[in-house]
């Protein structure tokens, strides 16, 4: 796995762009720029997004890959929903059931909704 001062150096060569460039963008010295690219020197988020910028890439190119991932399991969304769904109708339909009788809702409407 590249760390973020090698992910850093990879962009700006394939960039073909030199130390000394990247380091007068960030409005710092070559030495300190090297020391970025050799993981010498902590770097800050914002940091990582000037950097980003000047490539011209996201910066979460740069940043590491989260250690639980970013996977939604859709079965289980999808059940959620379905869940939230029912919840939300029978709300509809104990509403319906409490109103006064000089309202008229017919089932149509509620099907609807549930078509919806």
């Amino acid at each position: 796995m590249n760390s973020i001062g090698e992910k850093i150096r990879i962009q700006r060569l394939i960039k073909n762009y030199s130390q000394q460039y990247m380091a007068f963008m960030l409005d710092i010295s070559q030495a300190a720029y090297s020391n970025l690219e050799r993981d010498e020197t902590e770097l800050t988020v914002r940091r990582i997004y000037e950097i980003a910028e000047i490539l011209e890439i996201s910066p979460f190119i740069l940043l590491p890959k989260p250690r639980f991932g970013t996977y939604i399991n859709y079965h289980h969304f999808m059940i959620t929903i379905r869940k939230i769904r029912q919840l939300w109708m029978s709300g509809i339909r104990n509403k319906k059931a409490n109103l006064p009788e000089h309202i008229n809702v017919h089932n149509s409407d509620i099907e609807k909704l549930q078509n919806e």
